[in-house]
């Protein structure tokens, strides 16, 4: 079977079970993103476990229950309980690292693997709050408007990079990637977060004005691709191509939520500044 057609078929599958998580209620999408943060941490950690072998197997098992733990405080919707999770976590990391890590590499192992509970944990569990209580599709829309605007983002910057794209964005990190294709990228994702949120659902998605609203479609898009930019330089650093092999035809959580991870969570900081969250 060719690599397409293992990409079709679990697209089609996997898409209404994912619709269906996300309409059913609080806990089955609770589920679904602590099951995404947990098995992409364990991800982080075998990449950086592929330059500094130490404790490889002992880590893969901390990092996804330490990034699940960092998610509580926004399932629970109770900020208080950040820093005692995060110090239980930081103290943890620390305690492994002086006791099975040779000194010389010491630090750049403890930066890197502690980067992923906080970075796909605390970080990327702020996207909890785009949803609202309850069961239905208006309680999630919220949250399918930033995937999908980052969705069409990706999808758009790839048609523009392969007919249009001449100058490399970033060739060390992506050598496919081109300016013609961010731009053409973020101008599609602008006009499709600026459709969803006005018309998609029947109603105003987001109490913002016109103006902010191709704001934030644009900062949406310029994280995503950055984040996107970001996982590519830890697999290529690691020399690891693709993160896992989780989801056929697709590979890993973190080569498919590699700009949901950085964009989300940025989306919802700055919803809650401007009080429409």
């Amino acid at each position: 079977m060719s690599n397409l057609a293992k990409r079709l078929i679990f697209a089609f599958t996997a898409m209404p079970i994912v619709a269906f998580l996300l309409w059913f209620g609080d806990y089955t999408r609770w589920a679904l993103l602590l099951f995404l943060a947990a098995v992409s941490s364990c991800e982080w950690s075998k990449m950086v476990s592929a330059v500094y072998p130490e404790k490889a197997r002992l880590i893969s098992i901390v990092s996804p229950v330490c990034a699940m733990a960092l998610m509580i405080p926004w399932m629970l919707n109770d900020t208080s309980l950040i820093l005692p999770i995060l110090t239980a976590v930081i103290l943890l990391y620390i305690t492994l690292a002086f006791a099975y890590i040779d000194v010389k590499s010491l630090f750049p192992w403890l930066t890197l693997q502690i980067a992923a509970p906080l970075y796909l944990g605390l970080w990327g569990g702020i996207s909890l709050r785009l949803f609202d209580p309850g069961q239905g599709w208006l309680q999630c829309s919220k949250f399918m408007i930033v995937m999908t605007t980052l969705w069409a983002c990706d999808s758009a910057a790839y048609f523009a990079g392969r007919y249009l794209g001449k100058r490399k964005f970033s060739p060390q990190i992506s050598p496919k990637k081109t300016w013609e294709g961010a731009i053409g990228g973020t101008l599609f994702a602008i006009f499709w977060f600026w459709i969803w949120t006005r018309t998609g659902f029947g109603y105003t998605v987001f109490d913002i004005s016109l103006a902010v609203t191709i704001g934030l479609g644009f900062i949406i898009a310029v994280a995503g691709q950055l984040g996107d930019l970001l996982i590519s330089a830890l697999k290529r650093w690691s020399g690891i191509k693709d993160s896992g092999g989780i989801f056929p035809g697709h590979g890993g959580v973190l080569d498919r939520a590699d700009s949901f991870y950085l964009a989300t969570p940025i989306a919802v900081v700055i919803l809650i500044f401007l009080h429409s969250l």
